[in-house]
Parts: structure tokens; sequence; C-alpha cells
């Protein structure tokens, strides 16, 4: 399989996993602490054993939603084989993405000039 190929099939297994993330956390989850989390990004690897999610959060308890996102990692693996039609769902790893906090502070400090 050429190199292009694989590619577009990755960027599109990425923003299925991203898509059925957001649908998980807004419907499956009963937690109201992880009601503000918001998934920015998935990066999948070529074999497709593990992804990298990121992710941001609006409140300011970000090391309490970090520790229940790892913590169910595995229900959302889980209900992510059930939705998503791959051989095998790849283990989910969470990680805080700090952009979209770093470009609205950024706003706000041009804002002020």
């Amino acid at each position: 399989m050429p190199a292009q190929q694989d590619s577009f099939r990755i960027e599109r297994i990425n923003e299925l996993v991203r898509r059925e993330l957001v649908t998980l956390l807004k419907n499956e989850t009963k937690d109201p602490r992880l009601s503000g989390v918001v998934v920015t990004d998935v990066l999948t690897s070529r074999d497709l054993s593990a992804a990298k999610v990121y992710y941001t959060v609006a409140t300011e308890d970000k090391a309490e939603v970090d520790i229940l996102l790892k913590k169910a990692a595995g229900f959302f693996r889980t209900r992510l084989s059930k939705t998503v039609d791959l051989r095998h769902t790849p283990a989910l790893r969470f990680i805080f993405d700090p952009a979209p906090n770093t470009g609205a502070r950024i706003d706000d400090l041009l804002s002020k000039l």
C-alpha cells in the first residue's frame, strides 16, 4: 500500500475515532466533571494499536479530569469497539492539549494592547 493511501486512511480513522469519542463523552458519560471535555485531535499509530487523544477542558480542575479520563480509557475503548468497524480498536491515551487555551490567552492579551 502506498504511503499516501496509508496516510489518508489513518486520517479518516483519526477523524472517525474523534467523532465517536465526542459522541460518547456527550451521551454516555454520567460524570458531570467530564461534560466540559473537548476532544481536539486524535493521532492513531500506523498499526492502529494505540491512539493519542488530545483534549482540553474549560474548567480549572484539569488534574481531576485527567485522572477520570485515564480511568475511563477502557470504557471508551470498549464502546468504540462496538461503534467503529475496525479489526482492532486502538488503546486510548488521553493527553491534555494546552494549545486552545494558549490561543485564547494570546487573543486576550492582544485585545488589551
